[in-house]
């Protein structure tokens, strides 16, 4: 959709702390790394258009400065029932639903992936779709990642990324949690 202006999400980047999932991600889900999206955690998505972020700034700044840092780990895998995407499961879930939510209620213009009244899951998305034989790619996942999960995070920022062209990606801002 070209005319639609060029955006931006909140999220926290795993890739970092975690090179074997990383490159595993990257295996799994090309898509991604040519859009410039790194094994990641949605926390917002869309969020403002580029134009406008710099106006919800300082709010983001004083918000996730009001959550501490938090450790989580991804240690299974679910499918989506829609499609057949993997993506791993954080928990403990409950920190980051909490921050999810609270992100969610702050800015209400911006519902979850564009869509009022939904409450998706925290989830790092493994591949874009379980094609037609979904349990077969929920098997290849499992089986890539057989020595790398449990993963473990310490997670001390947010990232802001922005479009600069449609569907390729970049950090914009990260912003600490606590004070």
């Amino acid at each position: 959709m070209a005319d639609r202006p060029l955006g931006t999400y909140l999220g926290l980047v795993l890739a970092d702390q975690n090179p074997e999932l990383a490159a595993a991600h990257d295996e799994l889900y090309p898509e991604r790394v040519d859009e410039g999206i790194p094994l990641s955690i949605t926390l917002l998505y869309p969020f403002a258009p580029v134009g406008d972020v710099d106006e919800h700034r300082d709010t983001l700044e004083v918000f996730f400065a009001s959550y501490e840092p938090f450790d989580l780990e991804l240690a299974r895998l679910a499918q989506w029932e829609e499609g057949g995407a993997v993506y791993a499961v954080p928990e403990p879930e409950q920190p980051l639903r909490d921050l999810m939510r609270s992100l969610w209620r702050l800015f209400p213009q911006y519902p979850p992936y564009g869509q009022e009244g939904i409450d998706p899951p925290p989830h790092a998305s493994l591949i874009f779709t379980g094609g037609d034989e979904p349990a077969a790619a929920l098997a290849r996942v499992e089986r890539r990642l057989e020595r790398v999960l449990p993963a473990r995070f310490h997670i001390a920022e947010v990232v802001l990324m922005e479009e600069t062209a449609p569907d390729r990606w970049r950090v914009r801002e990260t912003f600490r949690l606590g004070t």
